[in-house]
């Protein structure tokens, strides 16, 4: 007899329901933009994993039902009428439209709805006869409306859904809770229909409103029903609390209750929290033994390195992490060195490990500790020069920047240990300095640098390339400069021999040049964010090299007859960016044209390109945009890249309203896409999930 392994209905319930569960907050949510607006899988695909599972399911999946279009309402409706159970499984129904005459037949097979949320935000293409002929039919306990704050829409099937919905107030016997949309001034004639039916049945205890503002008003418009709570939904800092008993608009109401009534969310704005991600410190009792000494009898080894870990973390400063703190961290992590003579000893290396330049005095000084005491040259791991919106020397006066600028050199040149200079290959923070600074980072620390991030200030005359040779440790560089180079020749071939990944933004044909020249066997990932100079050299020299490539639109066109993905034979990510000429008039459909489709194409059989991404800013989807676009995504034919799957635009934006998805252009081109196998994504890498569509 073969056992069986099924778990019990009572146990699946339990783990279904966190599953299935729509949460209080969302279901009254009335946000512009709904929270059902999501673009990940059904939960109904709960119900096909097996029979045990849709037995469990399908009241937790029915208990609330959120209708968003005409599709599905009308297939909600023939699941109802097929099957009368399922209707009254319906305890709280959301309804963000119209959606015609399927909506009788909701609410028809729904006798037990208790909770009821309807959108005002009707338009005259929207049908709202169904739920005109529905309201009737049922009994809520409670009445949730939502109405956008823009200008109130007229027209006709607004108009009759709100005379239908007072009518129906009248009748609704079990009505106790309203969550009140009036807000605005555009929002007086939805109220004028619908305050008089719910404050002549007088049954009306709770009420919900969305902001403080607005209490004056809403009481007065209530104050003869029995009320017990007024919910406040958006977050009320104390001061406005404590303000709200003075005000004059609720003094001139005798009969206002005490400020019980009122009832504010869990979290006002104003109340002091902890910071993200910072602990609260835990209090630790004191010793009973005032004499006690921790690891006292302990090797001086052992006790060295687990103090070590221990002030590792009290100075925030993890292994493999590098902070940049300010300058109220700075003073709690000096104060950690003055505790004893023990943590002045272990905790000096780490003080000095990563160091921020918010000023430029703060470099004079730290060349002038520097000068006192050479050996801490040799604990800096990272150095970040972060002087704000004025980063660049030449903001400063010319004293300062000559000053700061040898200051800067004399700490480069003693930093033998340096591991990160500036940001990393994405940040946006490039420091500006001058070439003697860069000379001497590369000669002393050339063999410990990693990364570096810098822009090096152009200066008259040319720099002997061979400087590069000393770079042999490192990997990532964001290289921001246009000064002129010699002696390319005879620079070492092996130079910058470990770089992996290249950033250039601004650069000259001779820096382009010396790549060139040199091996770069380890280079993976190059980003060229000048569009001015030239780089099918580079390709056709390193490209069969590269993984990944970012580049700038006009880059396409000055390789000509030569392909891109010819050259680059192994990329599987490639990122086009629009270029802004900031000299030129400002044309805006100058930058958005797309490239060429037949710059796209490669001569490969199999090429393993697997994502394309265009970085692009519409700040509105422009009818002459949108179609200098189409032709691009309708000409797309990837039969060179049998592996490309995403499409990513980063100005892509999903709609959020049936309306919004008949208009969009992004929809429009994703279902083009789909059938060939490729996902347009935004730039979180979201992809359309196509929608349910009336036949």
């Amino acid at each position: 007899m073969q056992s069986d392994h099924s778990l019990p209905d009572e146990l699946i319930s339990e783990i279904l329901t966190r599953a299935l569960k729509v949460s209080e907050e969302t279901f009254c949510n009335t946000d512009p933009v709904s929270p059902f607006a999501n673009f990940s899988e059904s939960t109904s695909a709960y119900l096909l994993v097996c029979k045990s599972w849709l037995h469990v399911a399908t009241p937790l999946l029915y208990n609330v039902v959120v209708v968003r279009s005409k599709a599905q309402a009308k297939a909600l409706s023939i699941a109802l009428s097929g099957n009368k159970q399922l209707g009254l499984f319906i305890r709280k129904l959301r309804v963000e439209g119209g959606f015609g005459s399927p909506m009788h037949v909701v609410l028809k097979c729904s006798p037990n709805i208790s909770d009821l949320f309807l959108s005002f935000d009707i338009f005259s293409s929207d049908n709202t006869s169904g739920l005109c002929k529905g309201l009737p039919l049922i009994n809520p306990t409670r009445l949730i409306l939502w109405a956008s704050s823009r200008k109130s829409l007229e027209n006709k099937m607004l108009l009759q859904l709100l005379q239908s919905l007072s009518d129906a107030i009248a009748k609704w016997d079990n009505l106790r809770i309203f969550d009140c949309p009036f807000e605005f001034a555009s929002h007086w004639r939805l109220a004028h229909k619908l305050v008089p039916p719910i404050v002549k049945a007088k049954r009306l205890d709770t009420l919900a409103i969305q902001s403080a503002h607005n209490i004056a008003w809403t009481y007065s418009q209530f104050k003869d029903c029995p009320l017990k709570a007024i919910h406040i939904k958006r977050p009320v800092s104390m001061a406005e609390r404590n303000s709200l008993s003075e005000d004059p608009d609720l003094i001139v109401f005798s009969d206002f209750p005490t400020m019980g009534l009122l009832k504010f969310s869990d979290r006002p704005r104003g109340v002091w929290d902890v910071p993200a991600g910072r602990p609260e410190l835990l209090l630790i009792t004191p010793s009973l033994d005032s004499s006690f000494v921790p690891l006292k009898m302990a090797p001086s080894a052992v006790k060295d390195h687990i103090w070590t870990r221990v002030m590792h973390f009290a100075m925030l400063l993890a292994a493999n992490h590098s902070s940049t703190p300010s300058s109220g961290e700075v003073a709690t992590r000096l104060g950690l060195l003055l505790v004893s003579k023990l943590f002045y000893r272990l905790g000096r290396p780490l003080f000095h490990k990563h160091i921020t330049f918010r000023r430029p005095a703060q470099i004079n000084k730290f060349a002038h500790i520097l000068a006192q005491s050479p050996v801490i040259g040799q604990y800096v791991r990272s150095i970040n020069i972060n002087f704000g919106n004025t980063i660049n020397f030449e903001f400063y006066d010319s004293d300062v920047v000559r000053n700061g600028s040898s200051s800067l050199t004399s700490i480069l040149s003693q930093a033998s240990a340096l591991v990160r200079f500036g940001g990393h290959l994405a940040t946006s923070n490039t420091p500006t300095i001058y070439w003697d600074a860069f000379a001497a980072m590369a000669k002393c620390s050339g063999r410990t640098l990693r990364e570096c991030s810098l822009n090096v200030w152009p200066e008259e005359g040319v720099h002997s390339a061979t400087i590069f040779d000393n770079l042999t440790a490192l990997r990532i560089l964001n290289w921001d400069s246009d000064n002129i180079y010699t002696d390319i020749e005879s620079a070492d071939v092996k130079g910058l021999s470990s770089l992996e990944e290249l950033r250039s933004t601004t650069s000259s044909a001779s820096f382009l040049d010396l790549l060139c020249h040199l091996q770069l066997k380890c280079i993976r990932r190059v980003e060229f964010s000048d569009a001015d100079s030239s780089i099918k050299e580079f390709l056709v020299t390193h490209g069969s090299k590269l993984t990944e490539l970012e580049l700038a639109f006009p880059h396409l066109g000055r390789l000509k007859s030569t392909k891109i993905f010819d050259l680059c034979s192994n990329l599987y990510s490639i990122t086009f960016f629009e270029y802004d000429d900031e000299d030129e008039d400002e044309d805006e459909s100058k930058f958005l044209n797309p490239p060429s489709v037949q710059h796209l194409y490669s001569s490969q059989v199999v090429h393993p390109l697997t994502k394309i991404t265009f970085k692009m800013y519409w700040y509105k989807e422009k009818k002459q945009v949108i179609a200098a676009w189409d032709p691009f995504f309708s000409q797309f034919k990837p039969e060179c890249f049998p592996n490309l799957h995403d499409l990513e635009v980063t100005c892509c934006s999903w709609p959020t309203s049936e309306r919004e998805i008949a208009k969009s252009c992004w929809v429009r081109w994703s279902e083009f896409l789909r059938p060939r196998g490729i996902a347009l994504t935004d730039k979180m890498g979201m992809k359309w999930r196509p929608r349910l569509k009336v036949k």
